[in-house]
């Protein structure tokens, strides 16, 4: 048999997958609920993505070039969402 990694029987790959999704639905549910809300406060605190990451940078080796990076727009829903998610997890 092959070991997969758990915690408690429950797989990680599972926890990742899980994330992930949560974190896409929370970005579009974000997307979509965003124009029922009217402008104000309340819209911005739930509705707007907040940019997290690593800017691009490019590493030329003259031969080859490379450019790099890594980027995130948080939003409350897509950390509701997350945080839901992980909680089924460890809950189920």
């Amino acid at each position: 048999m092959r070991n997969r990694p758990s915690i408690g029987g429950r797989s990680i790959g599972l926890l990742l997958l899980g994330v992930v999704f949560a974190g896409i639905a929370g970005s579009v549910l974000s997307y979509f609920l965003a124009g029922l809300f009217p402008a104000g406060p309340v819209r911005d605190f739930l509705f707007k993505s907040l940019p997290v990451g690593i800017p691009t940078f490019t590493v030329n080796l003259g031969f080859a070039a490379f450019t790099l990076g890594l980027s995130f727009s948080i939003t409350t829903a897509a950390v509701l969402l997350v945080g839901l998610a992980i909680y089924l997890w460890y809950k189920f």
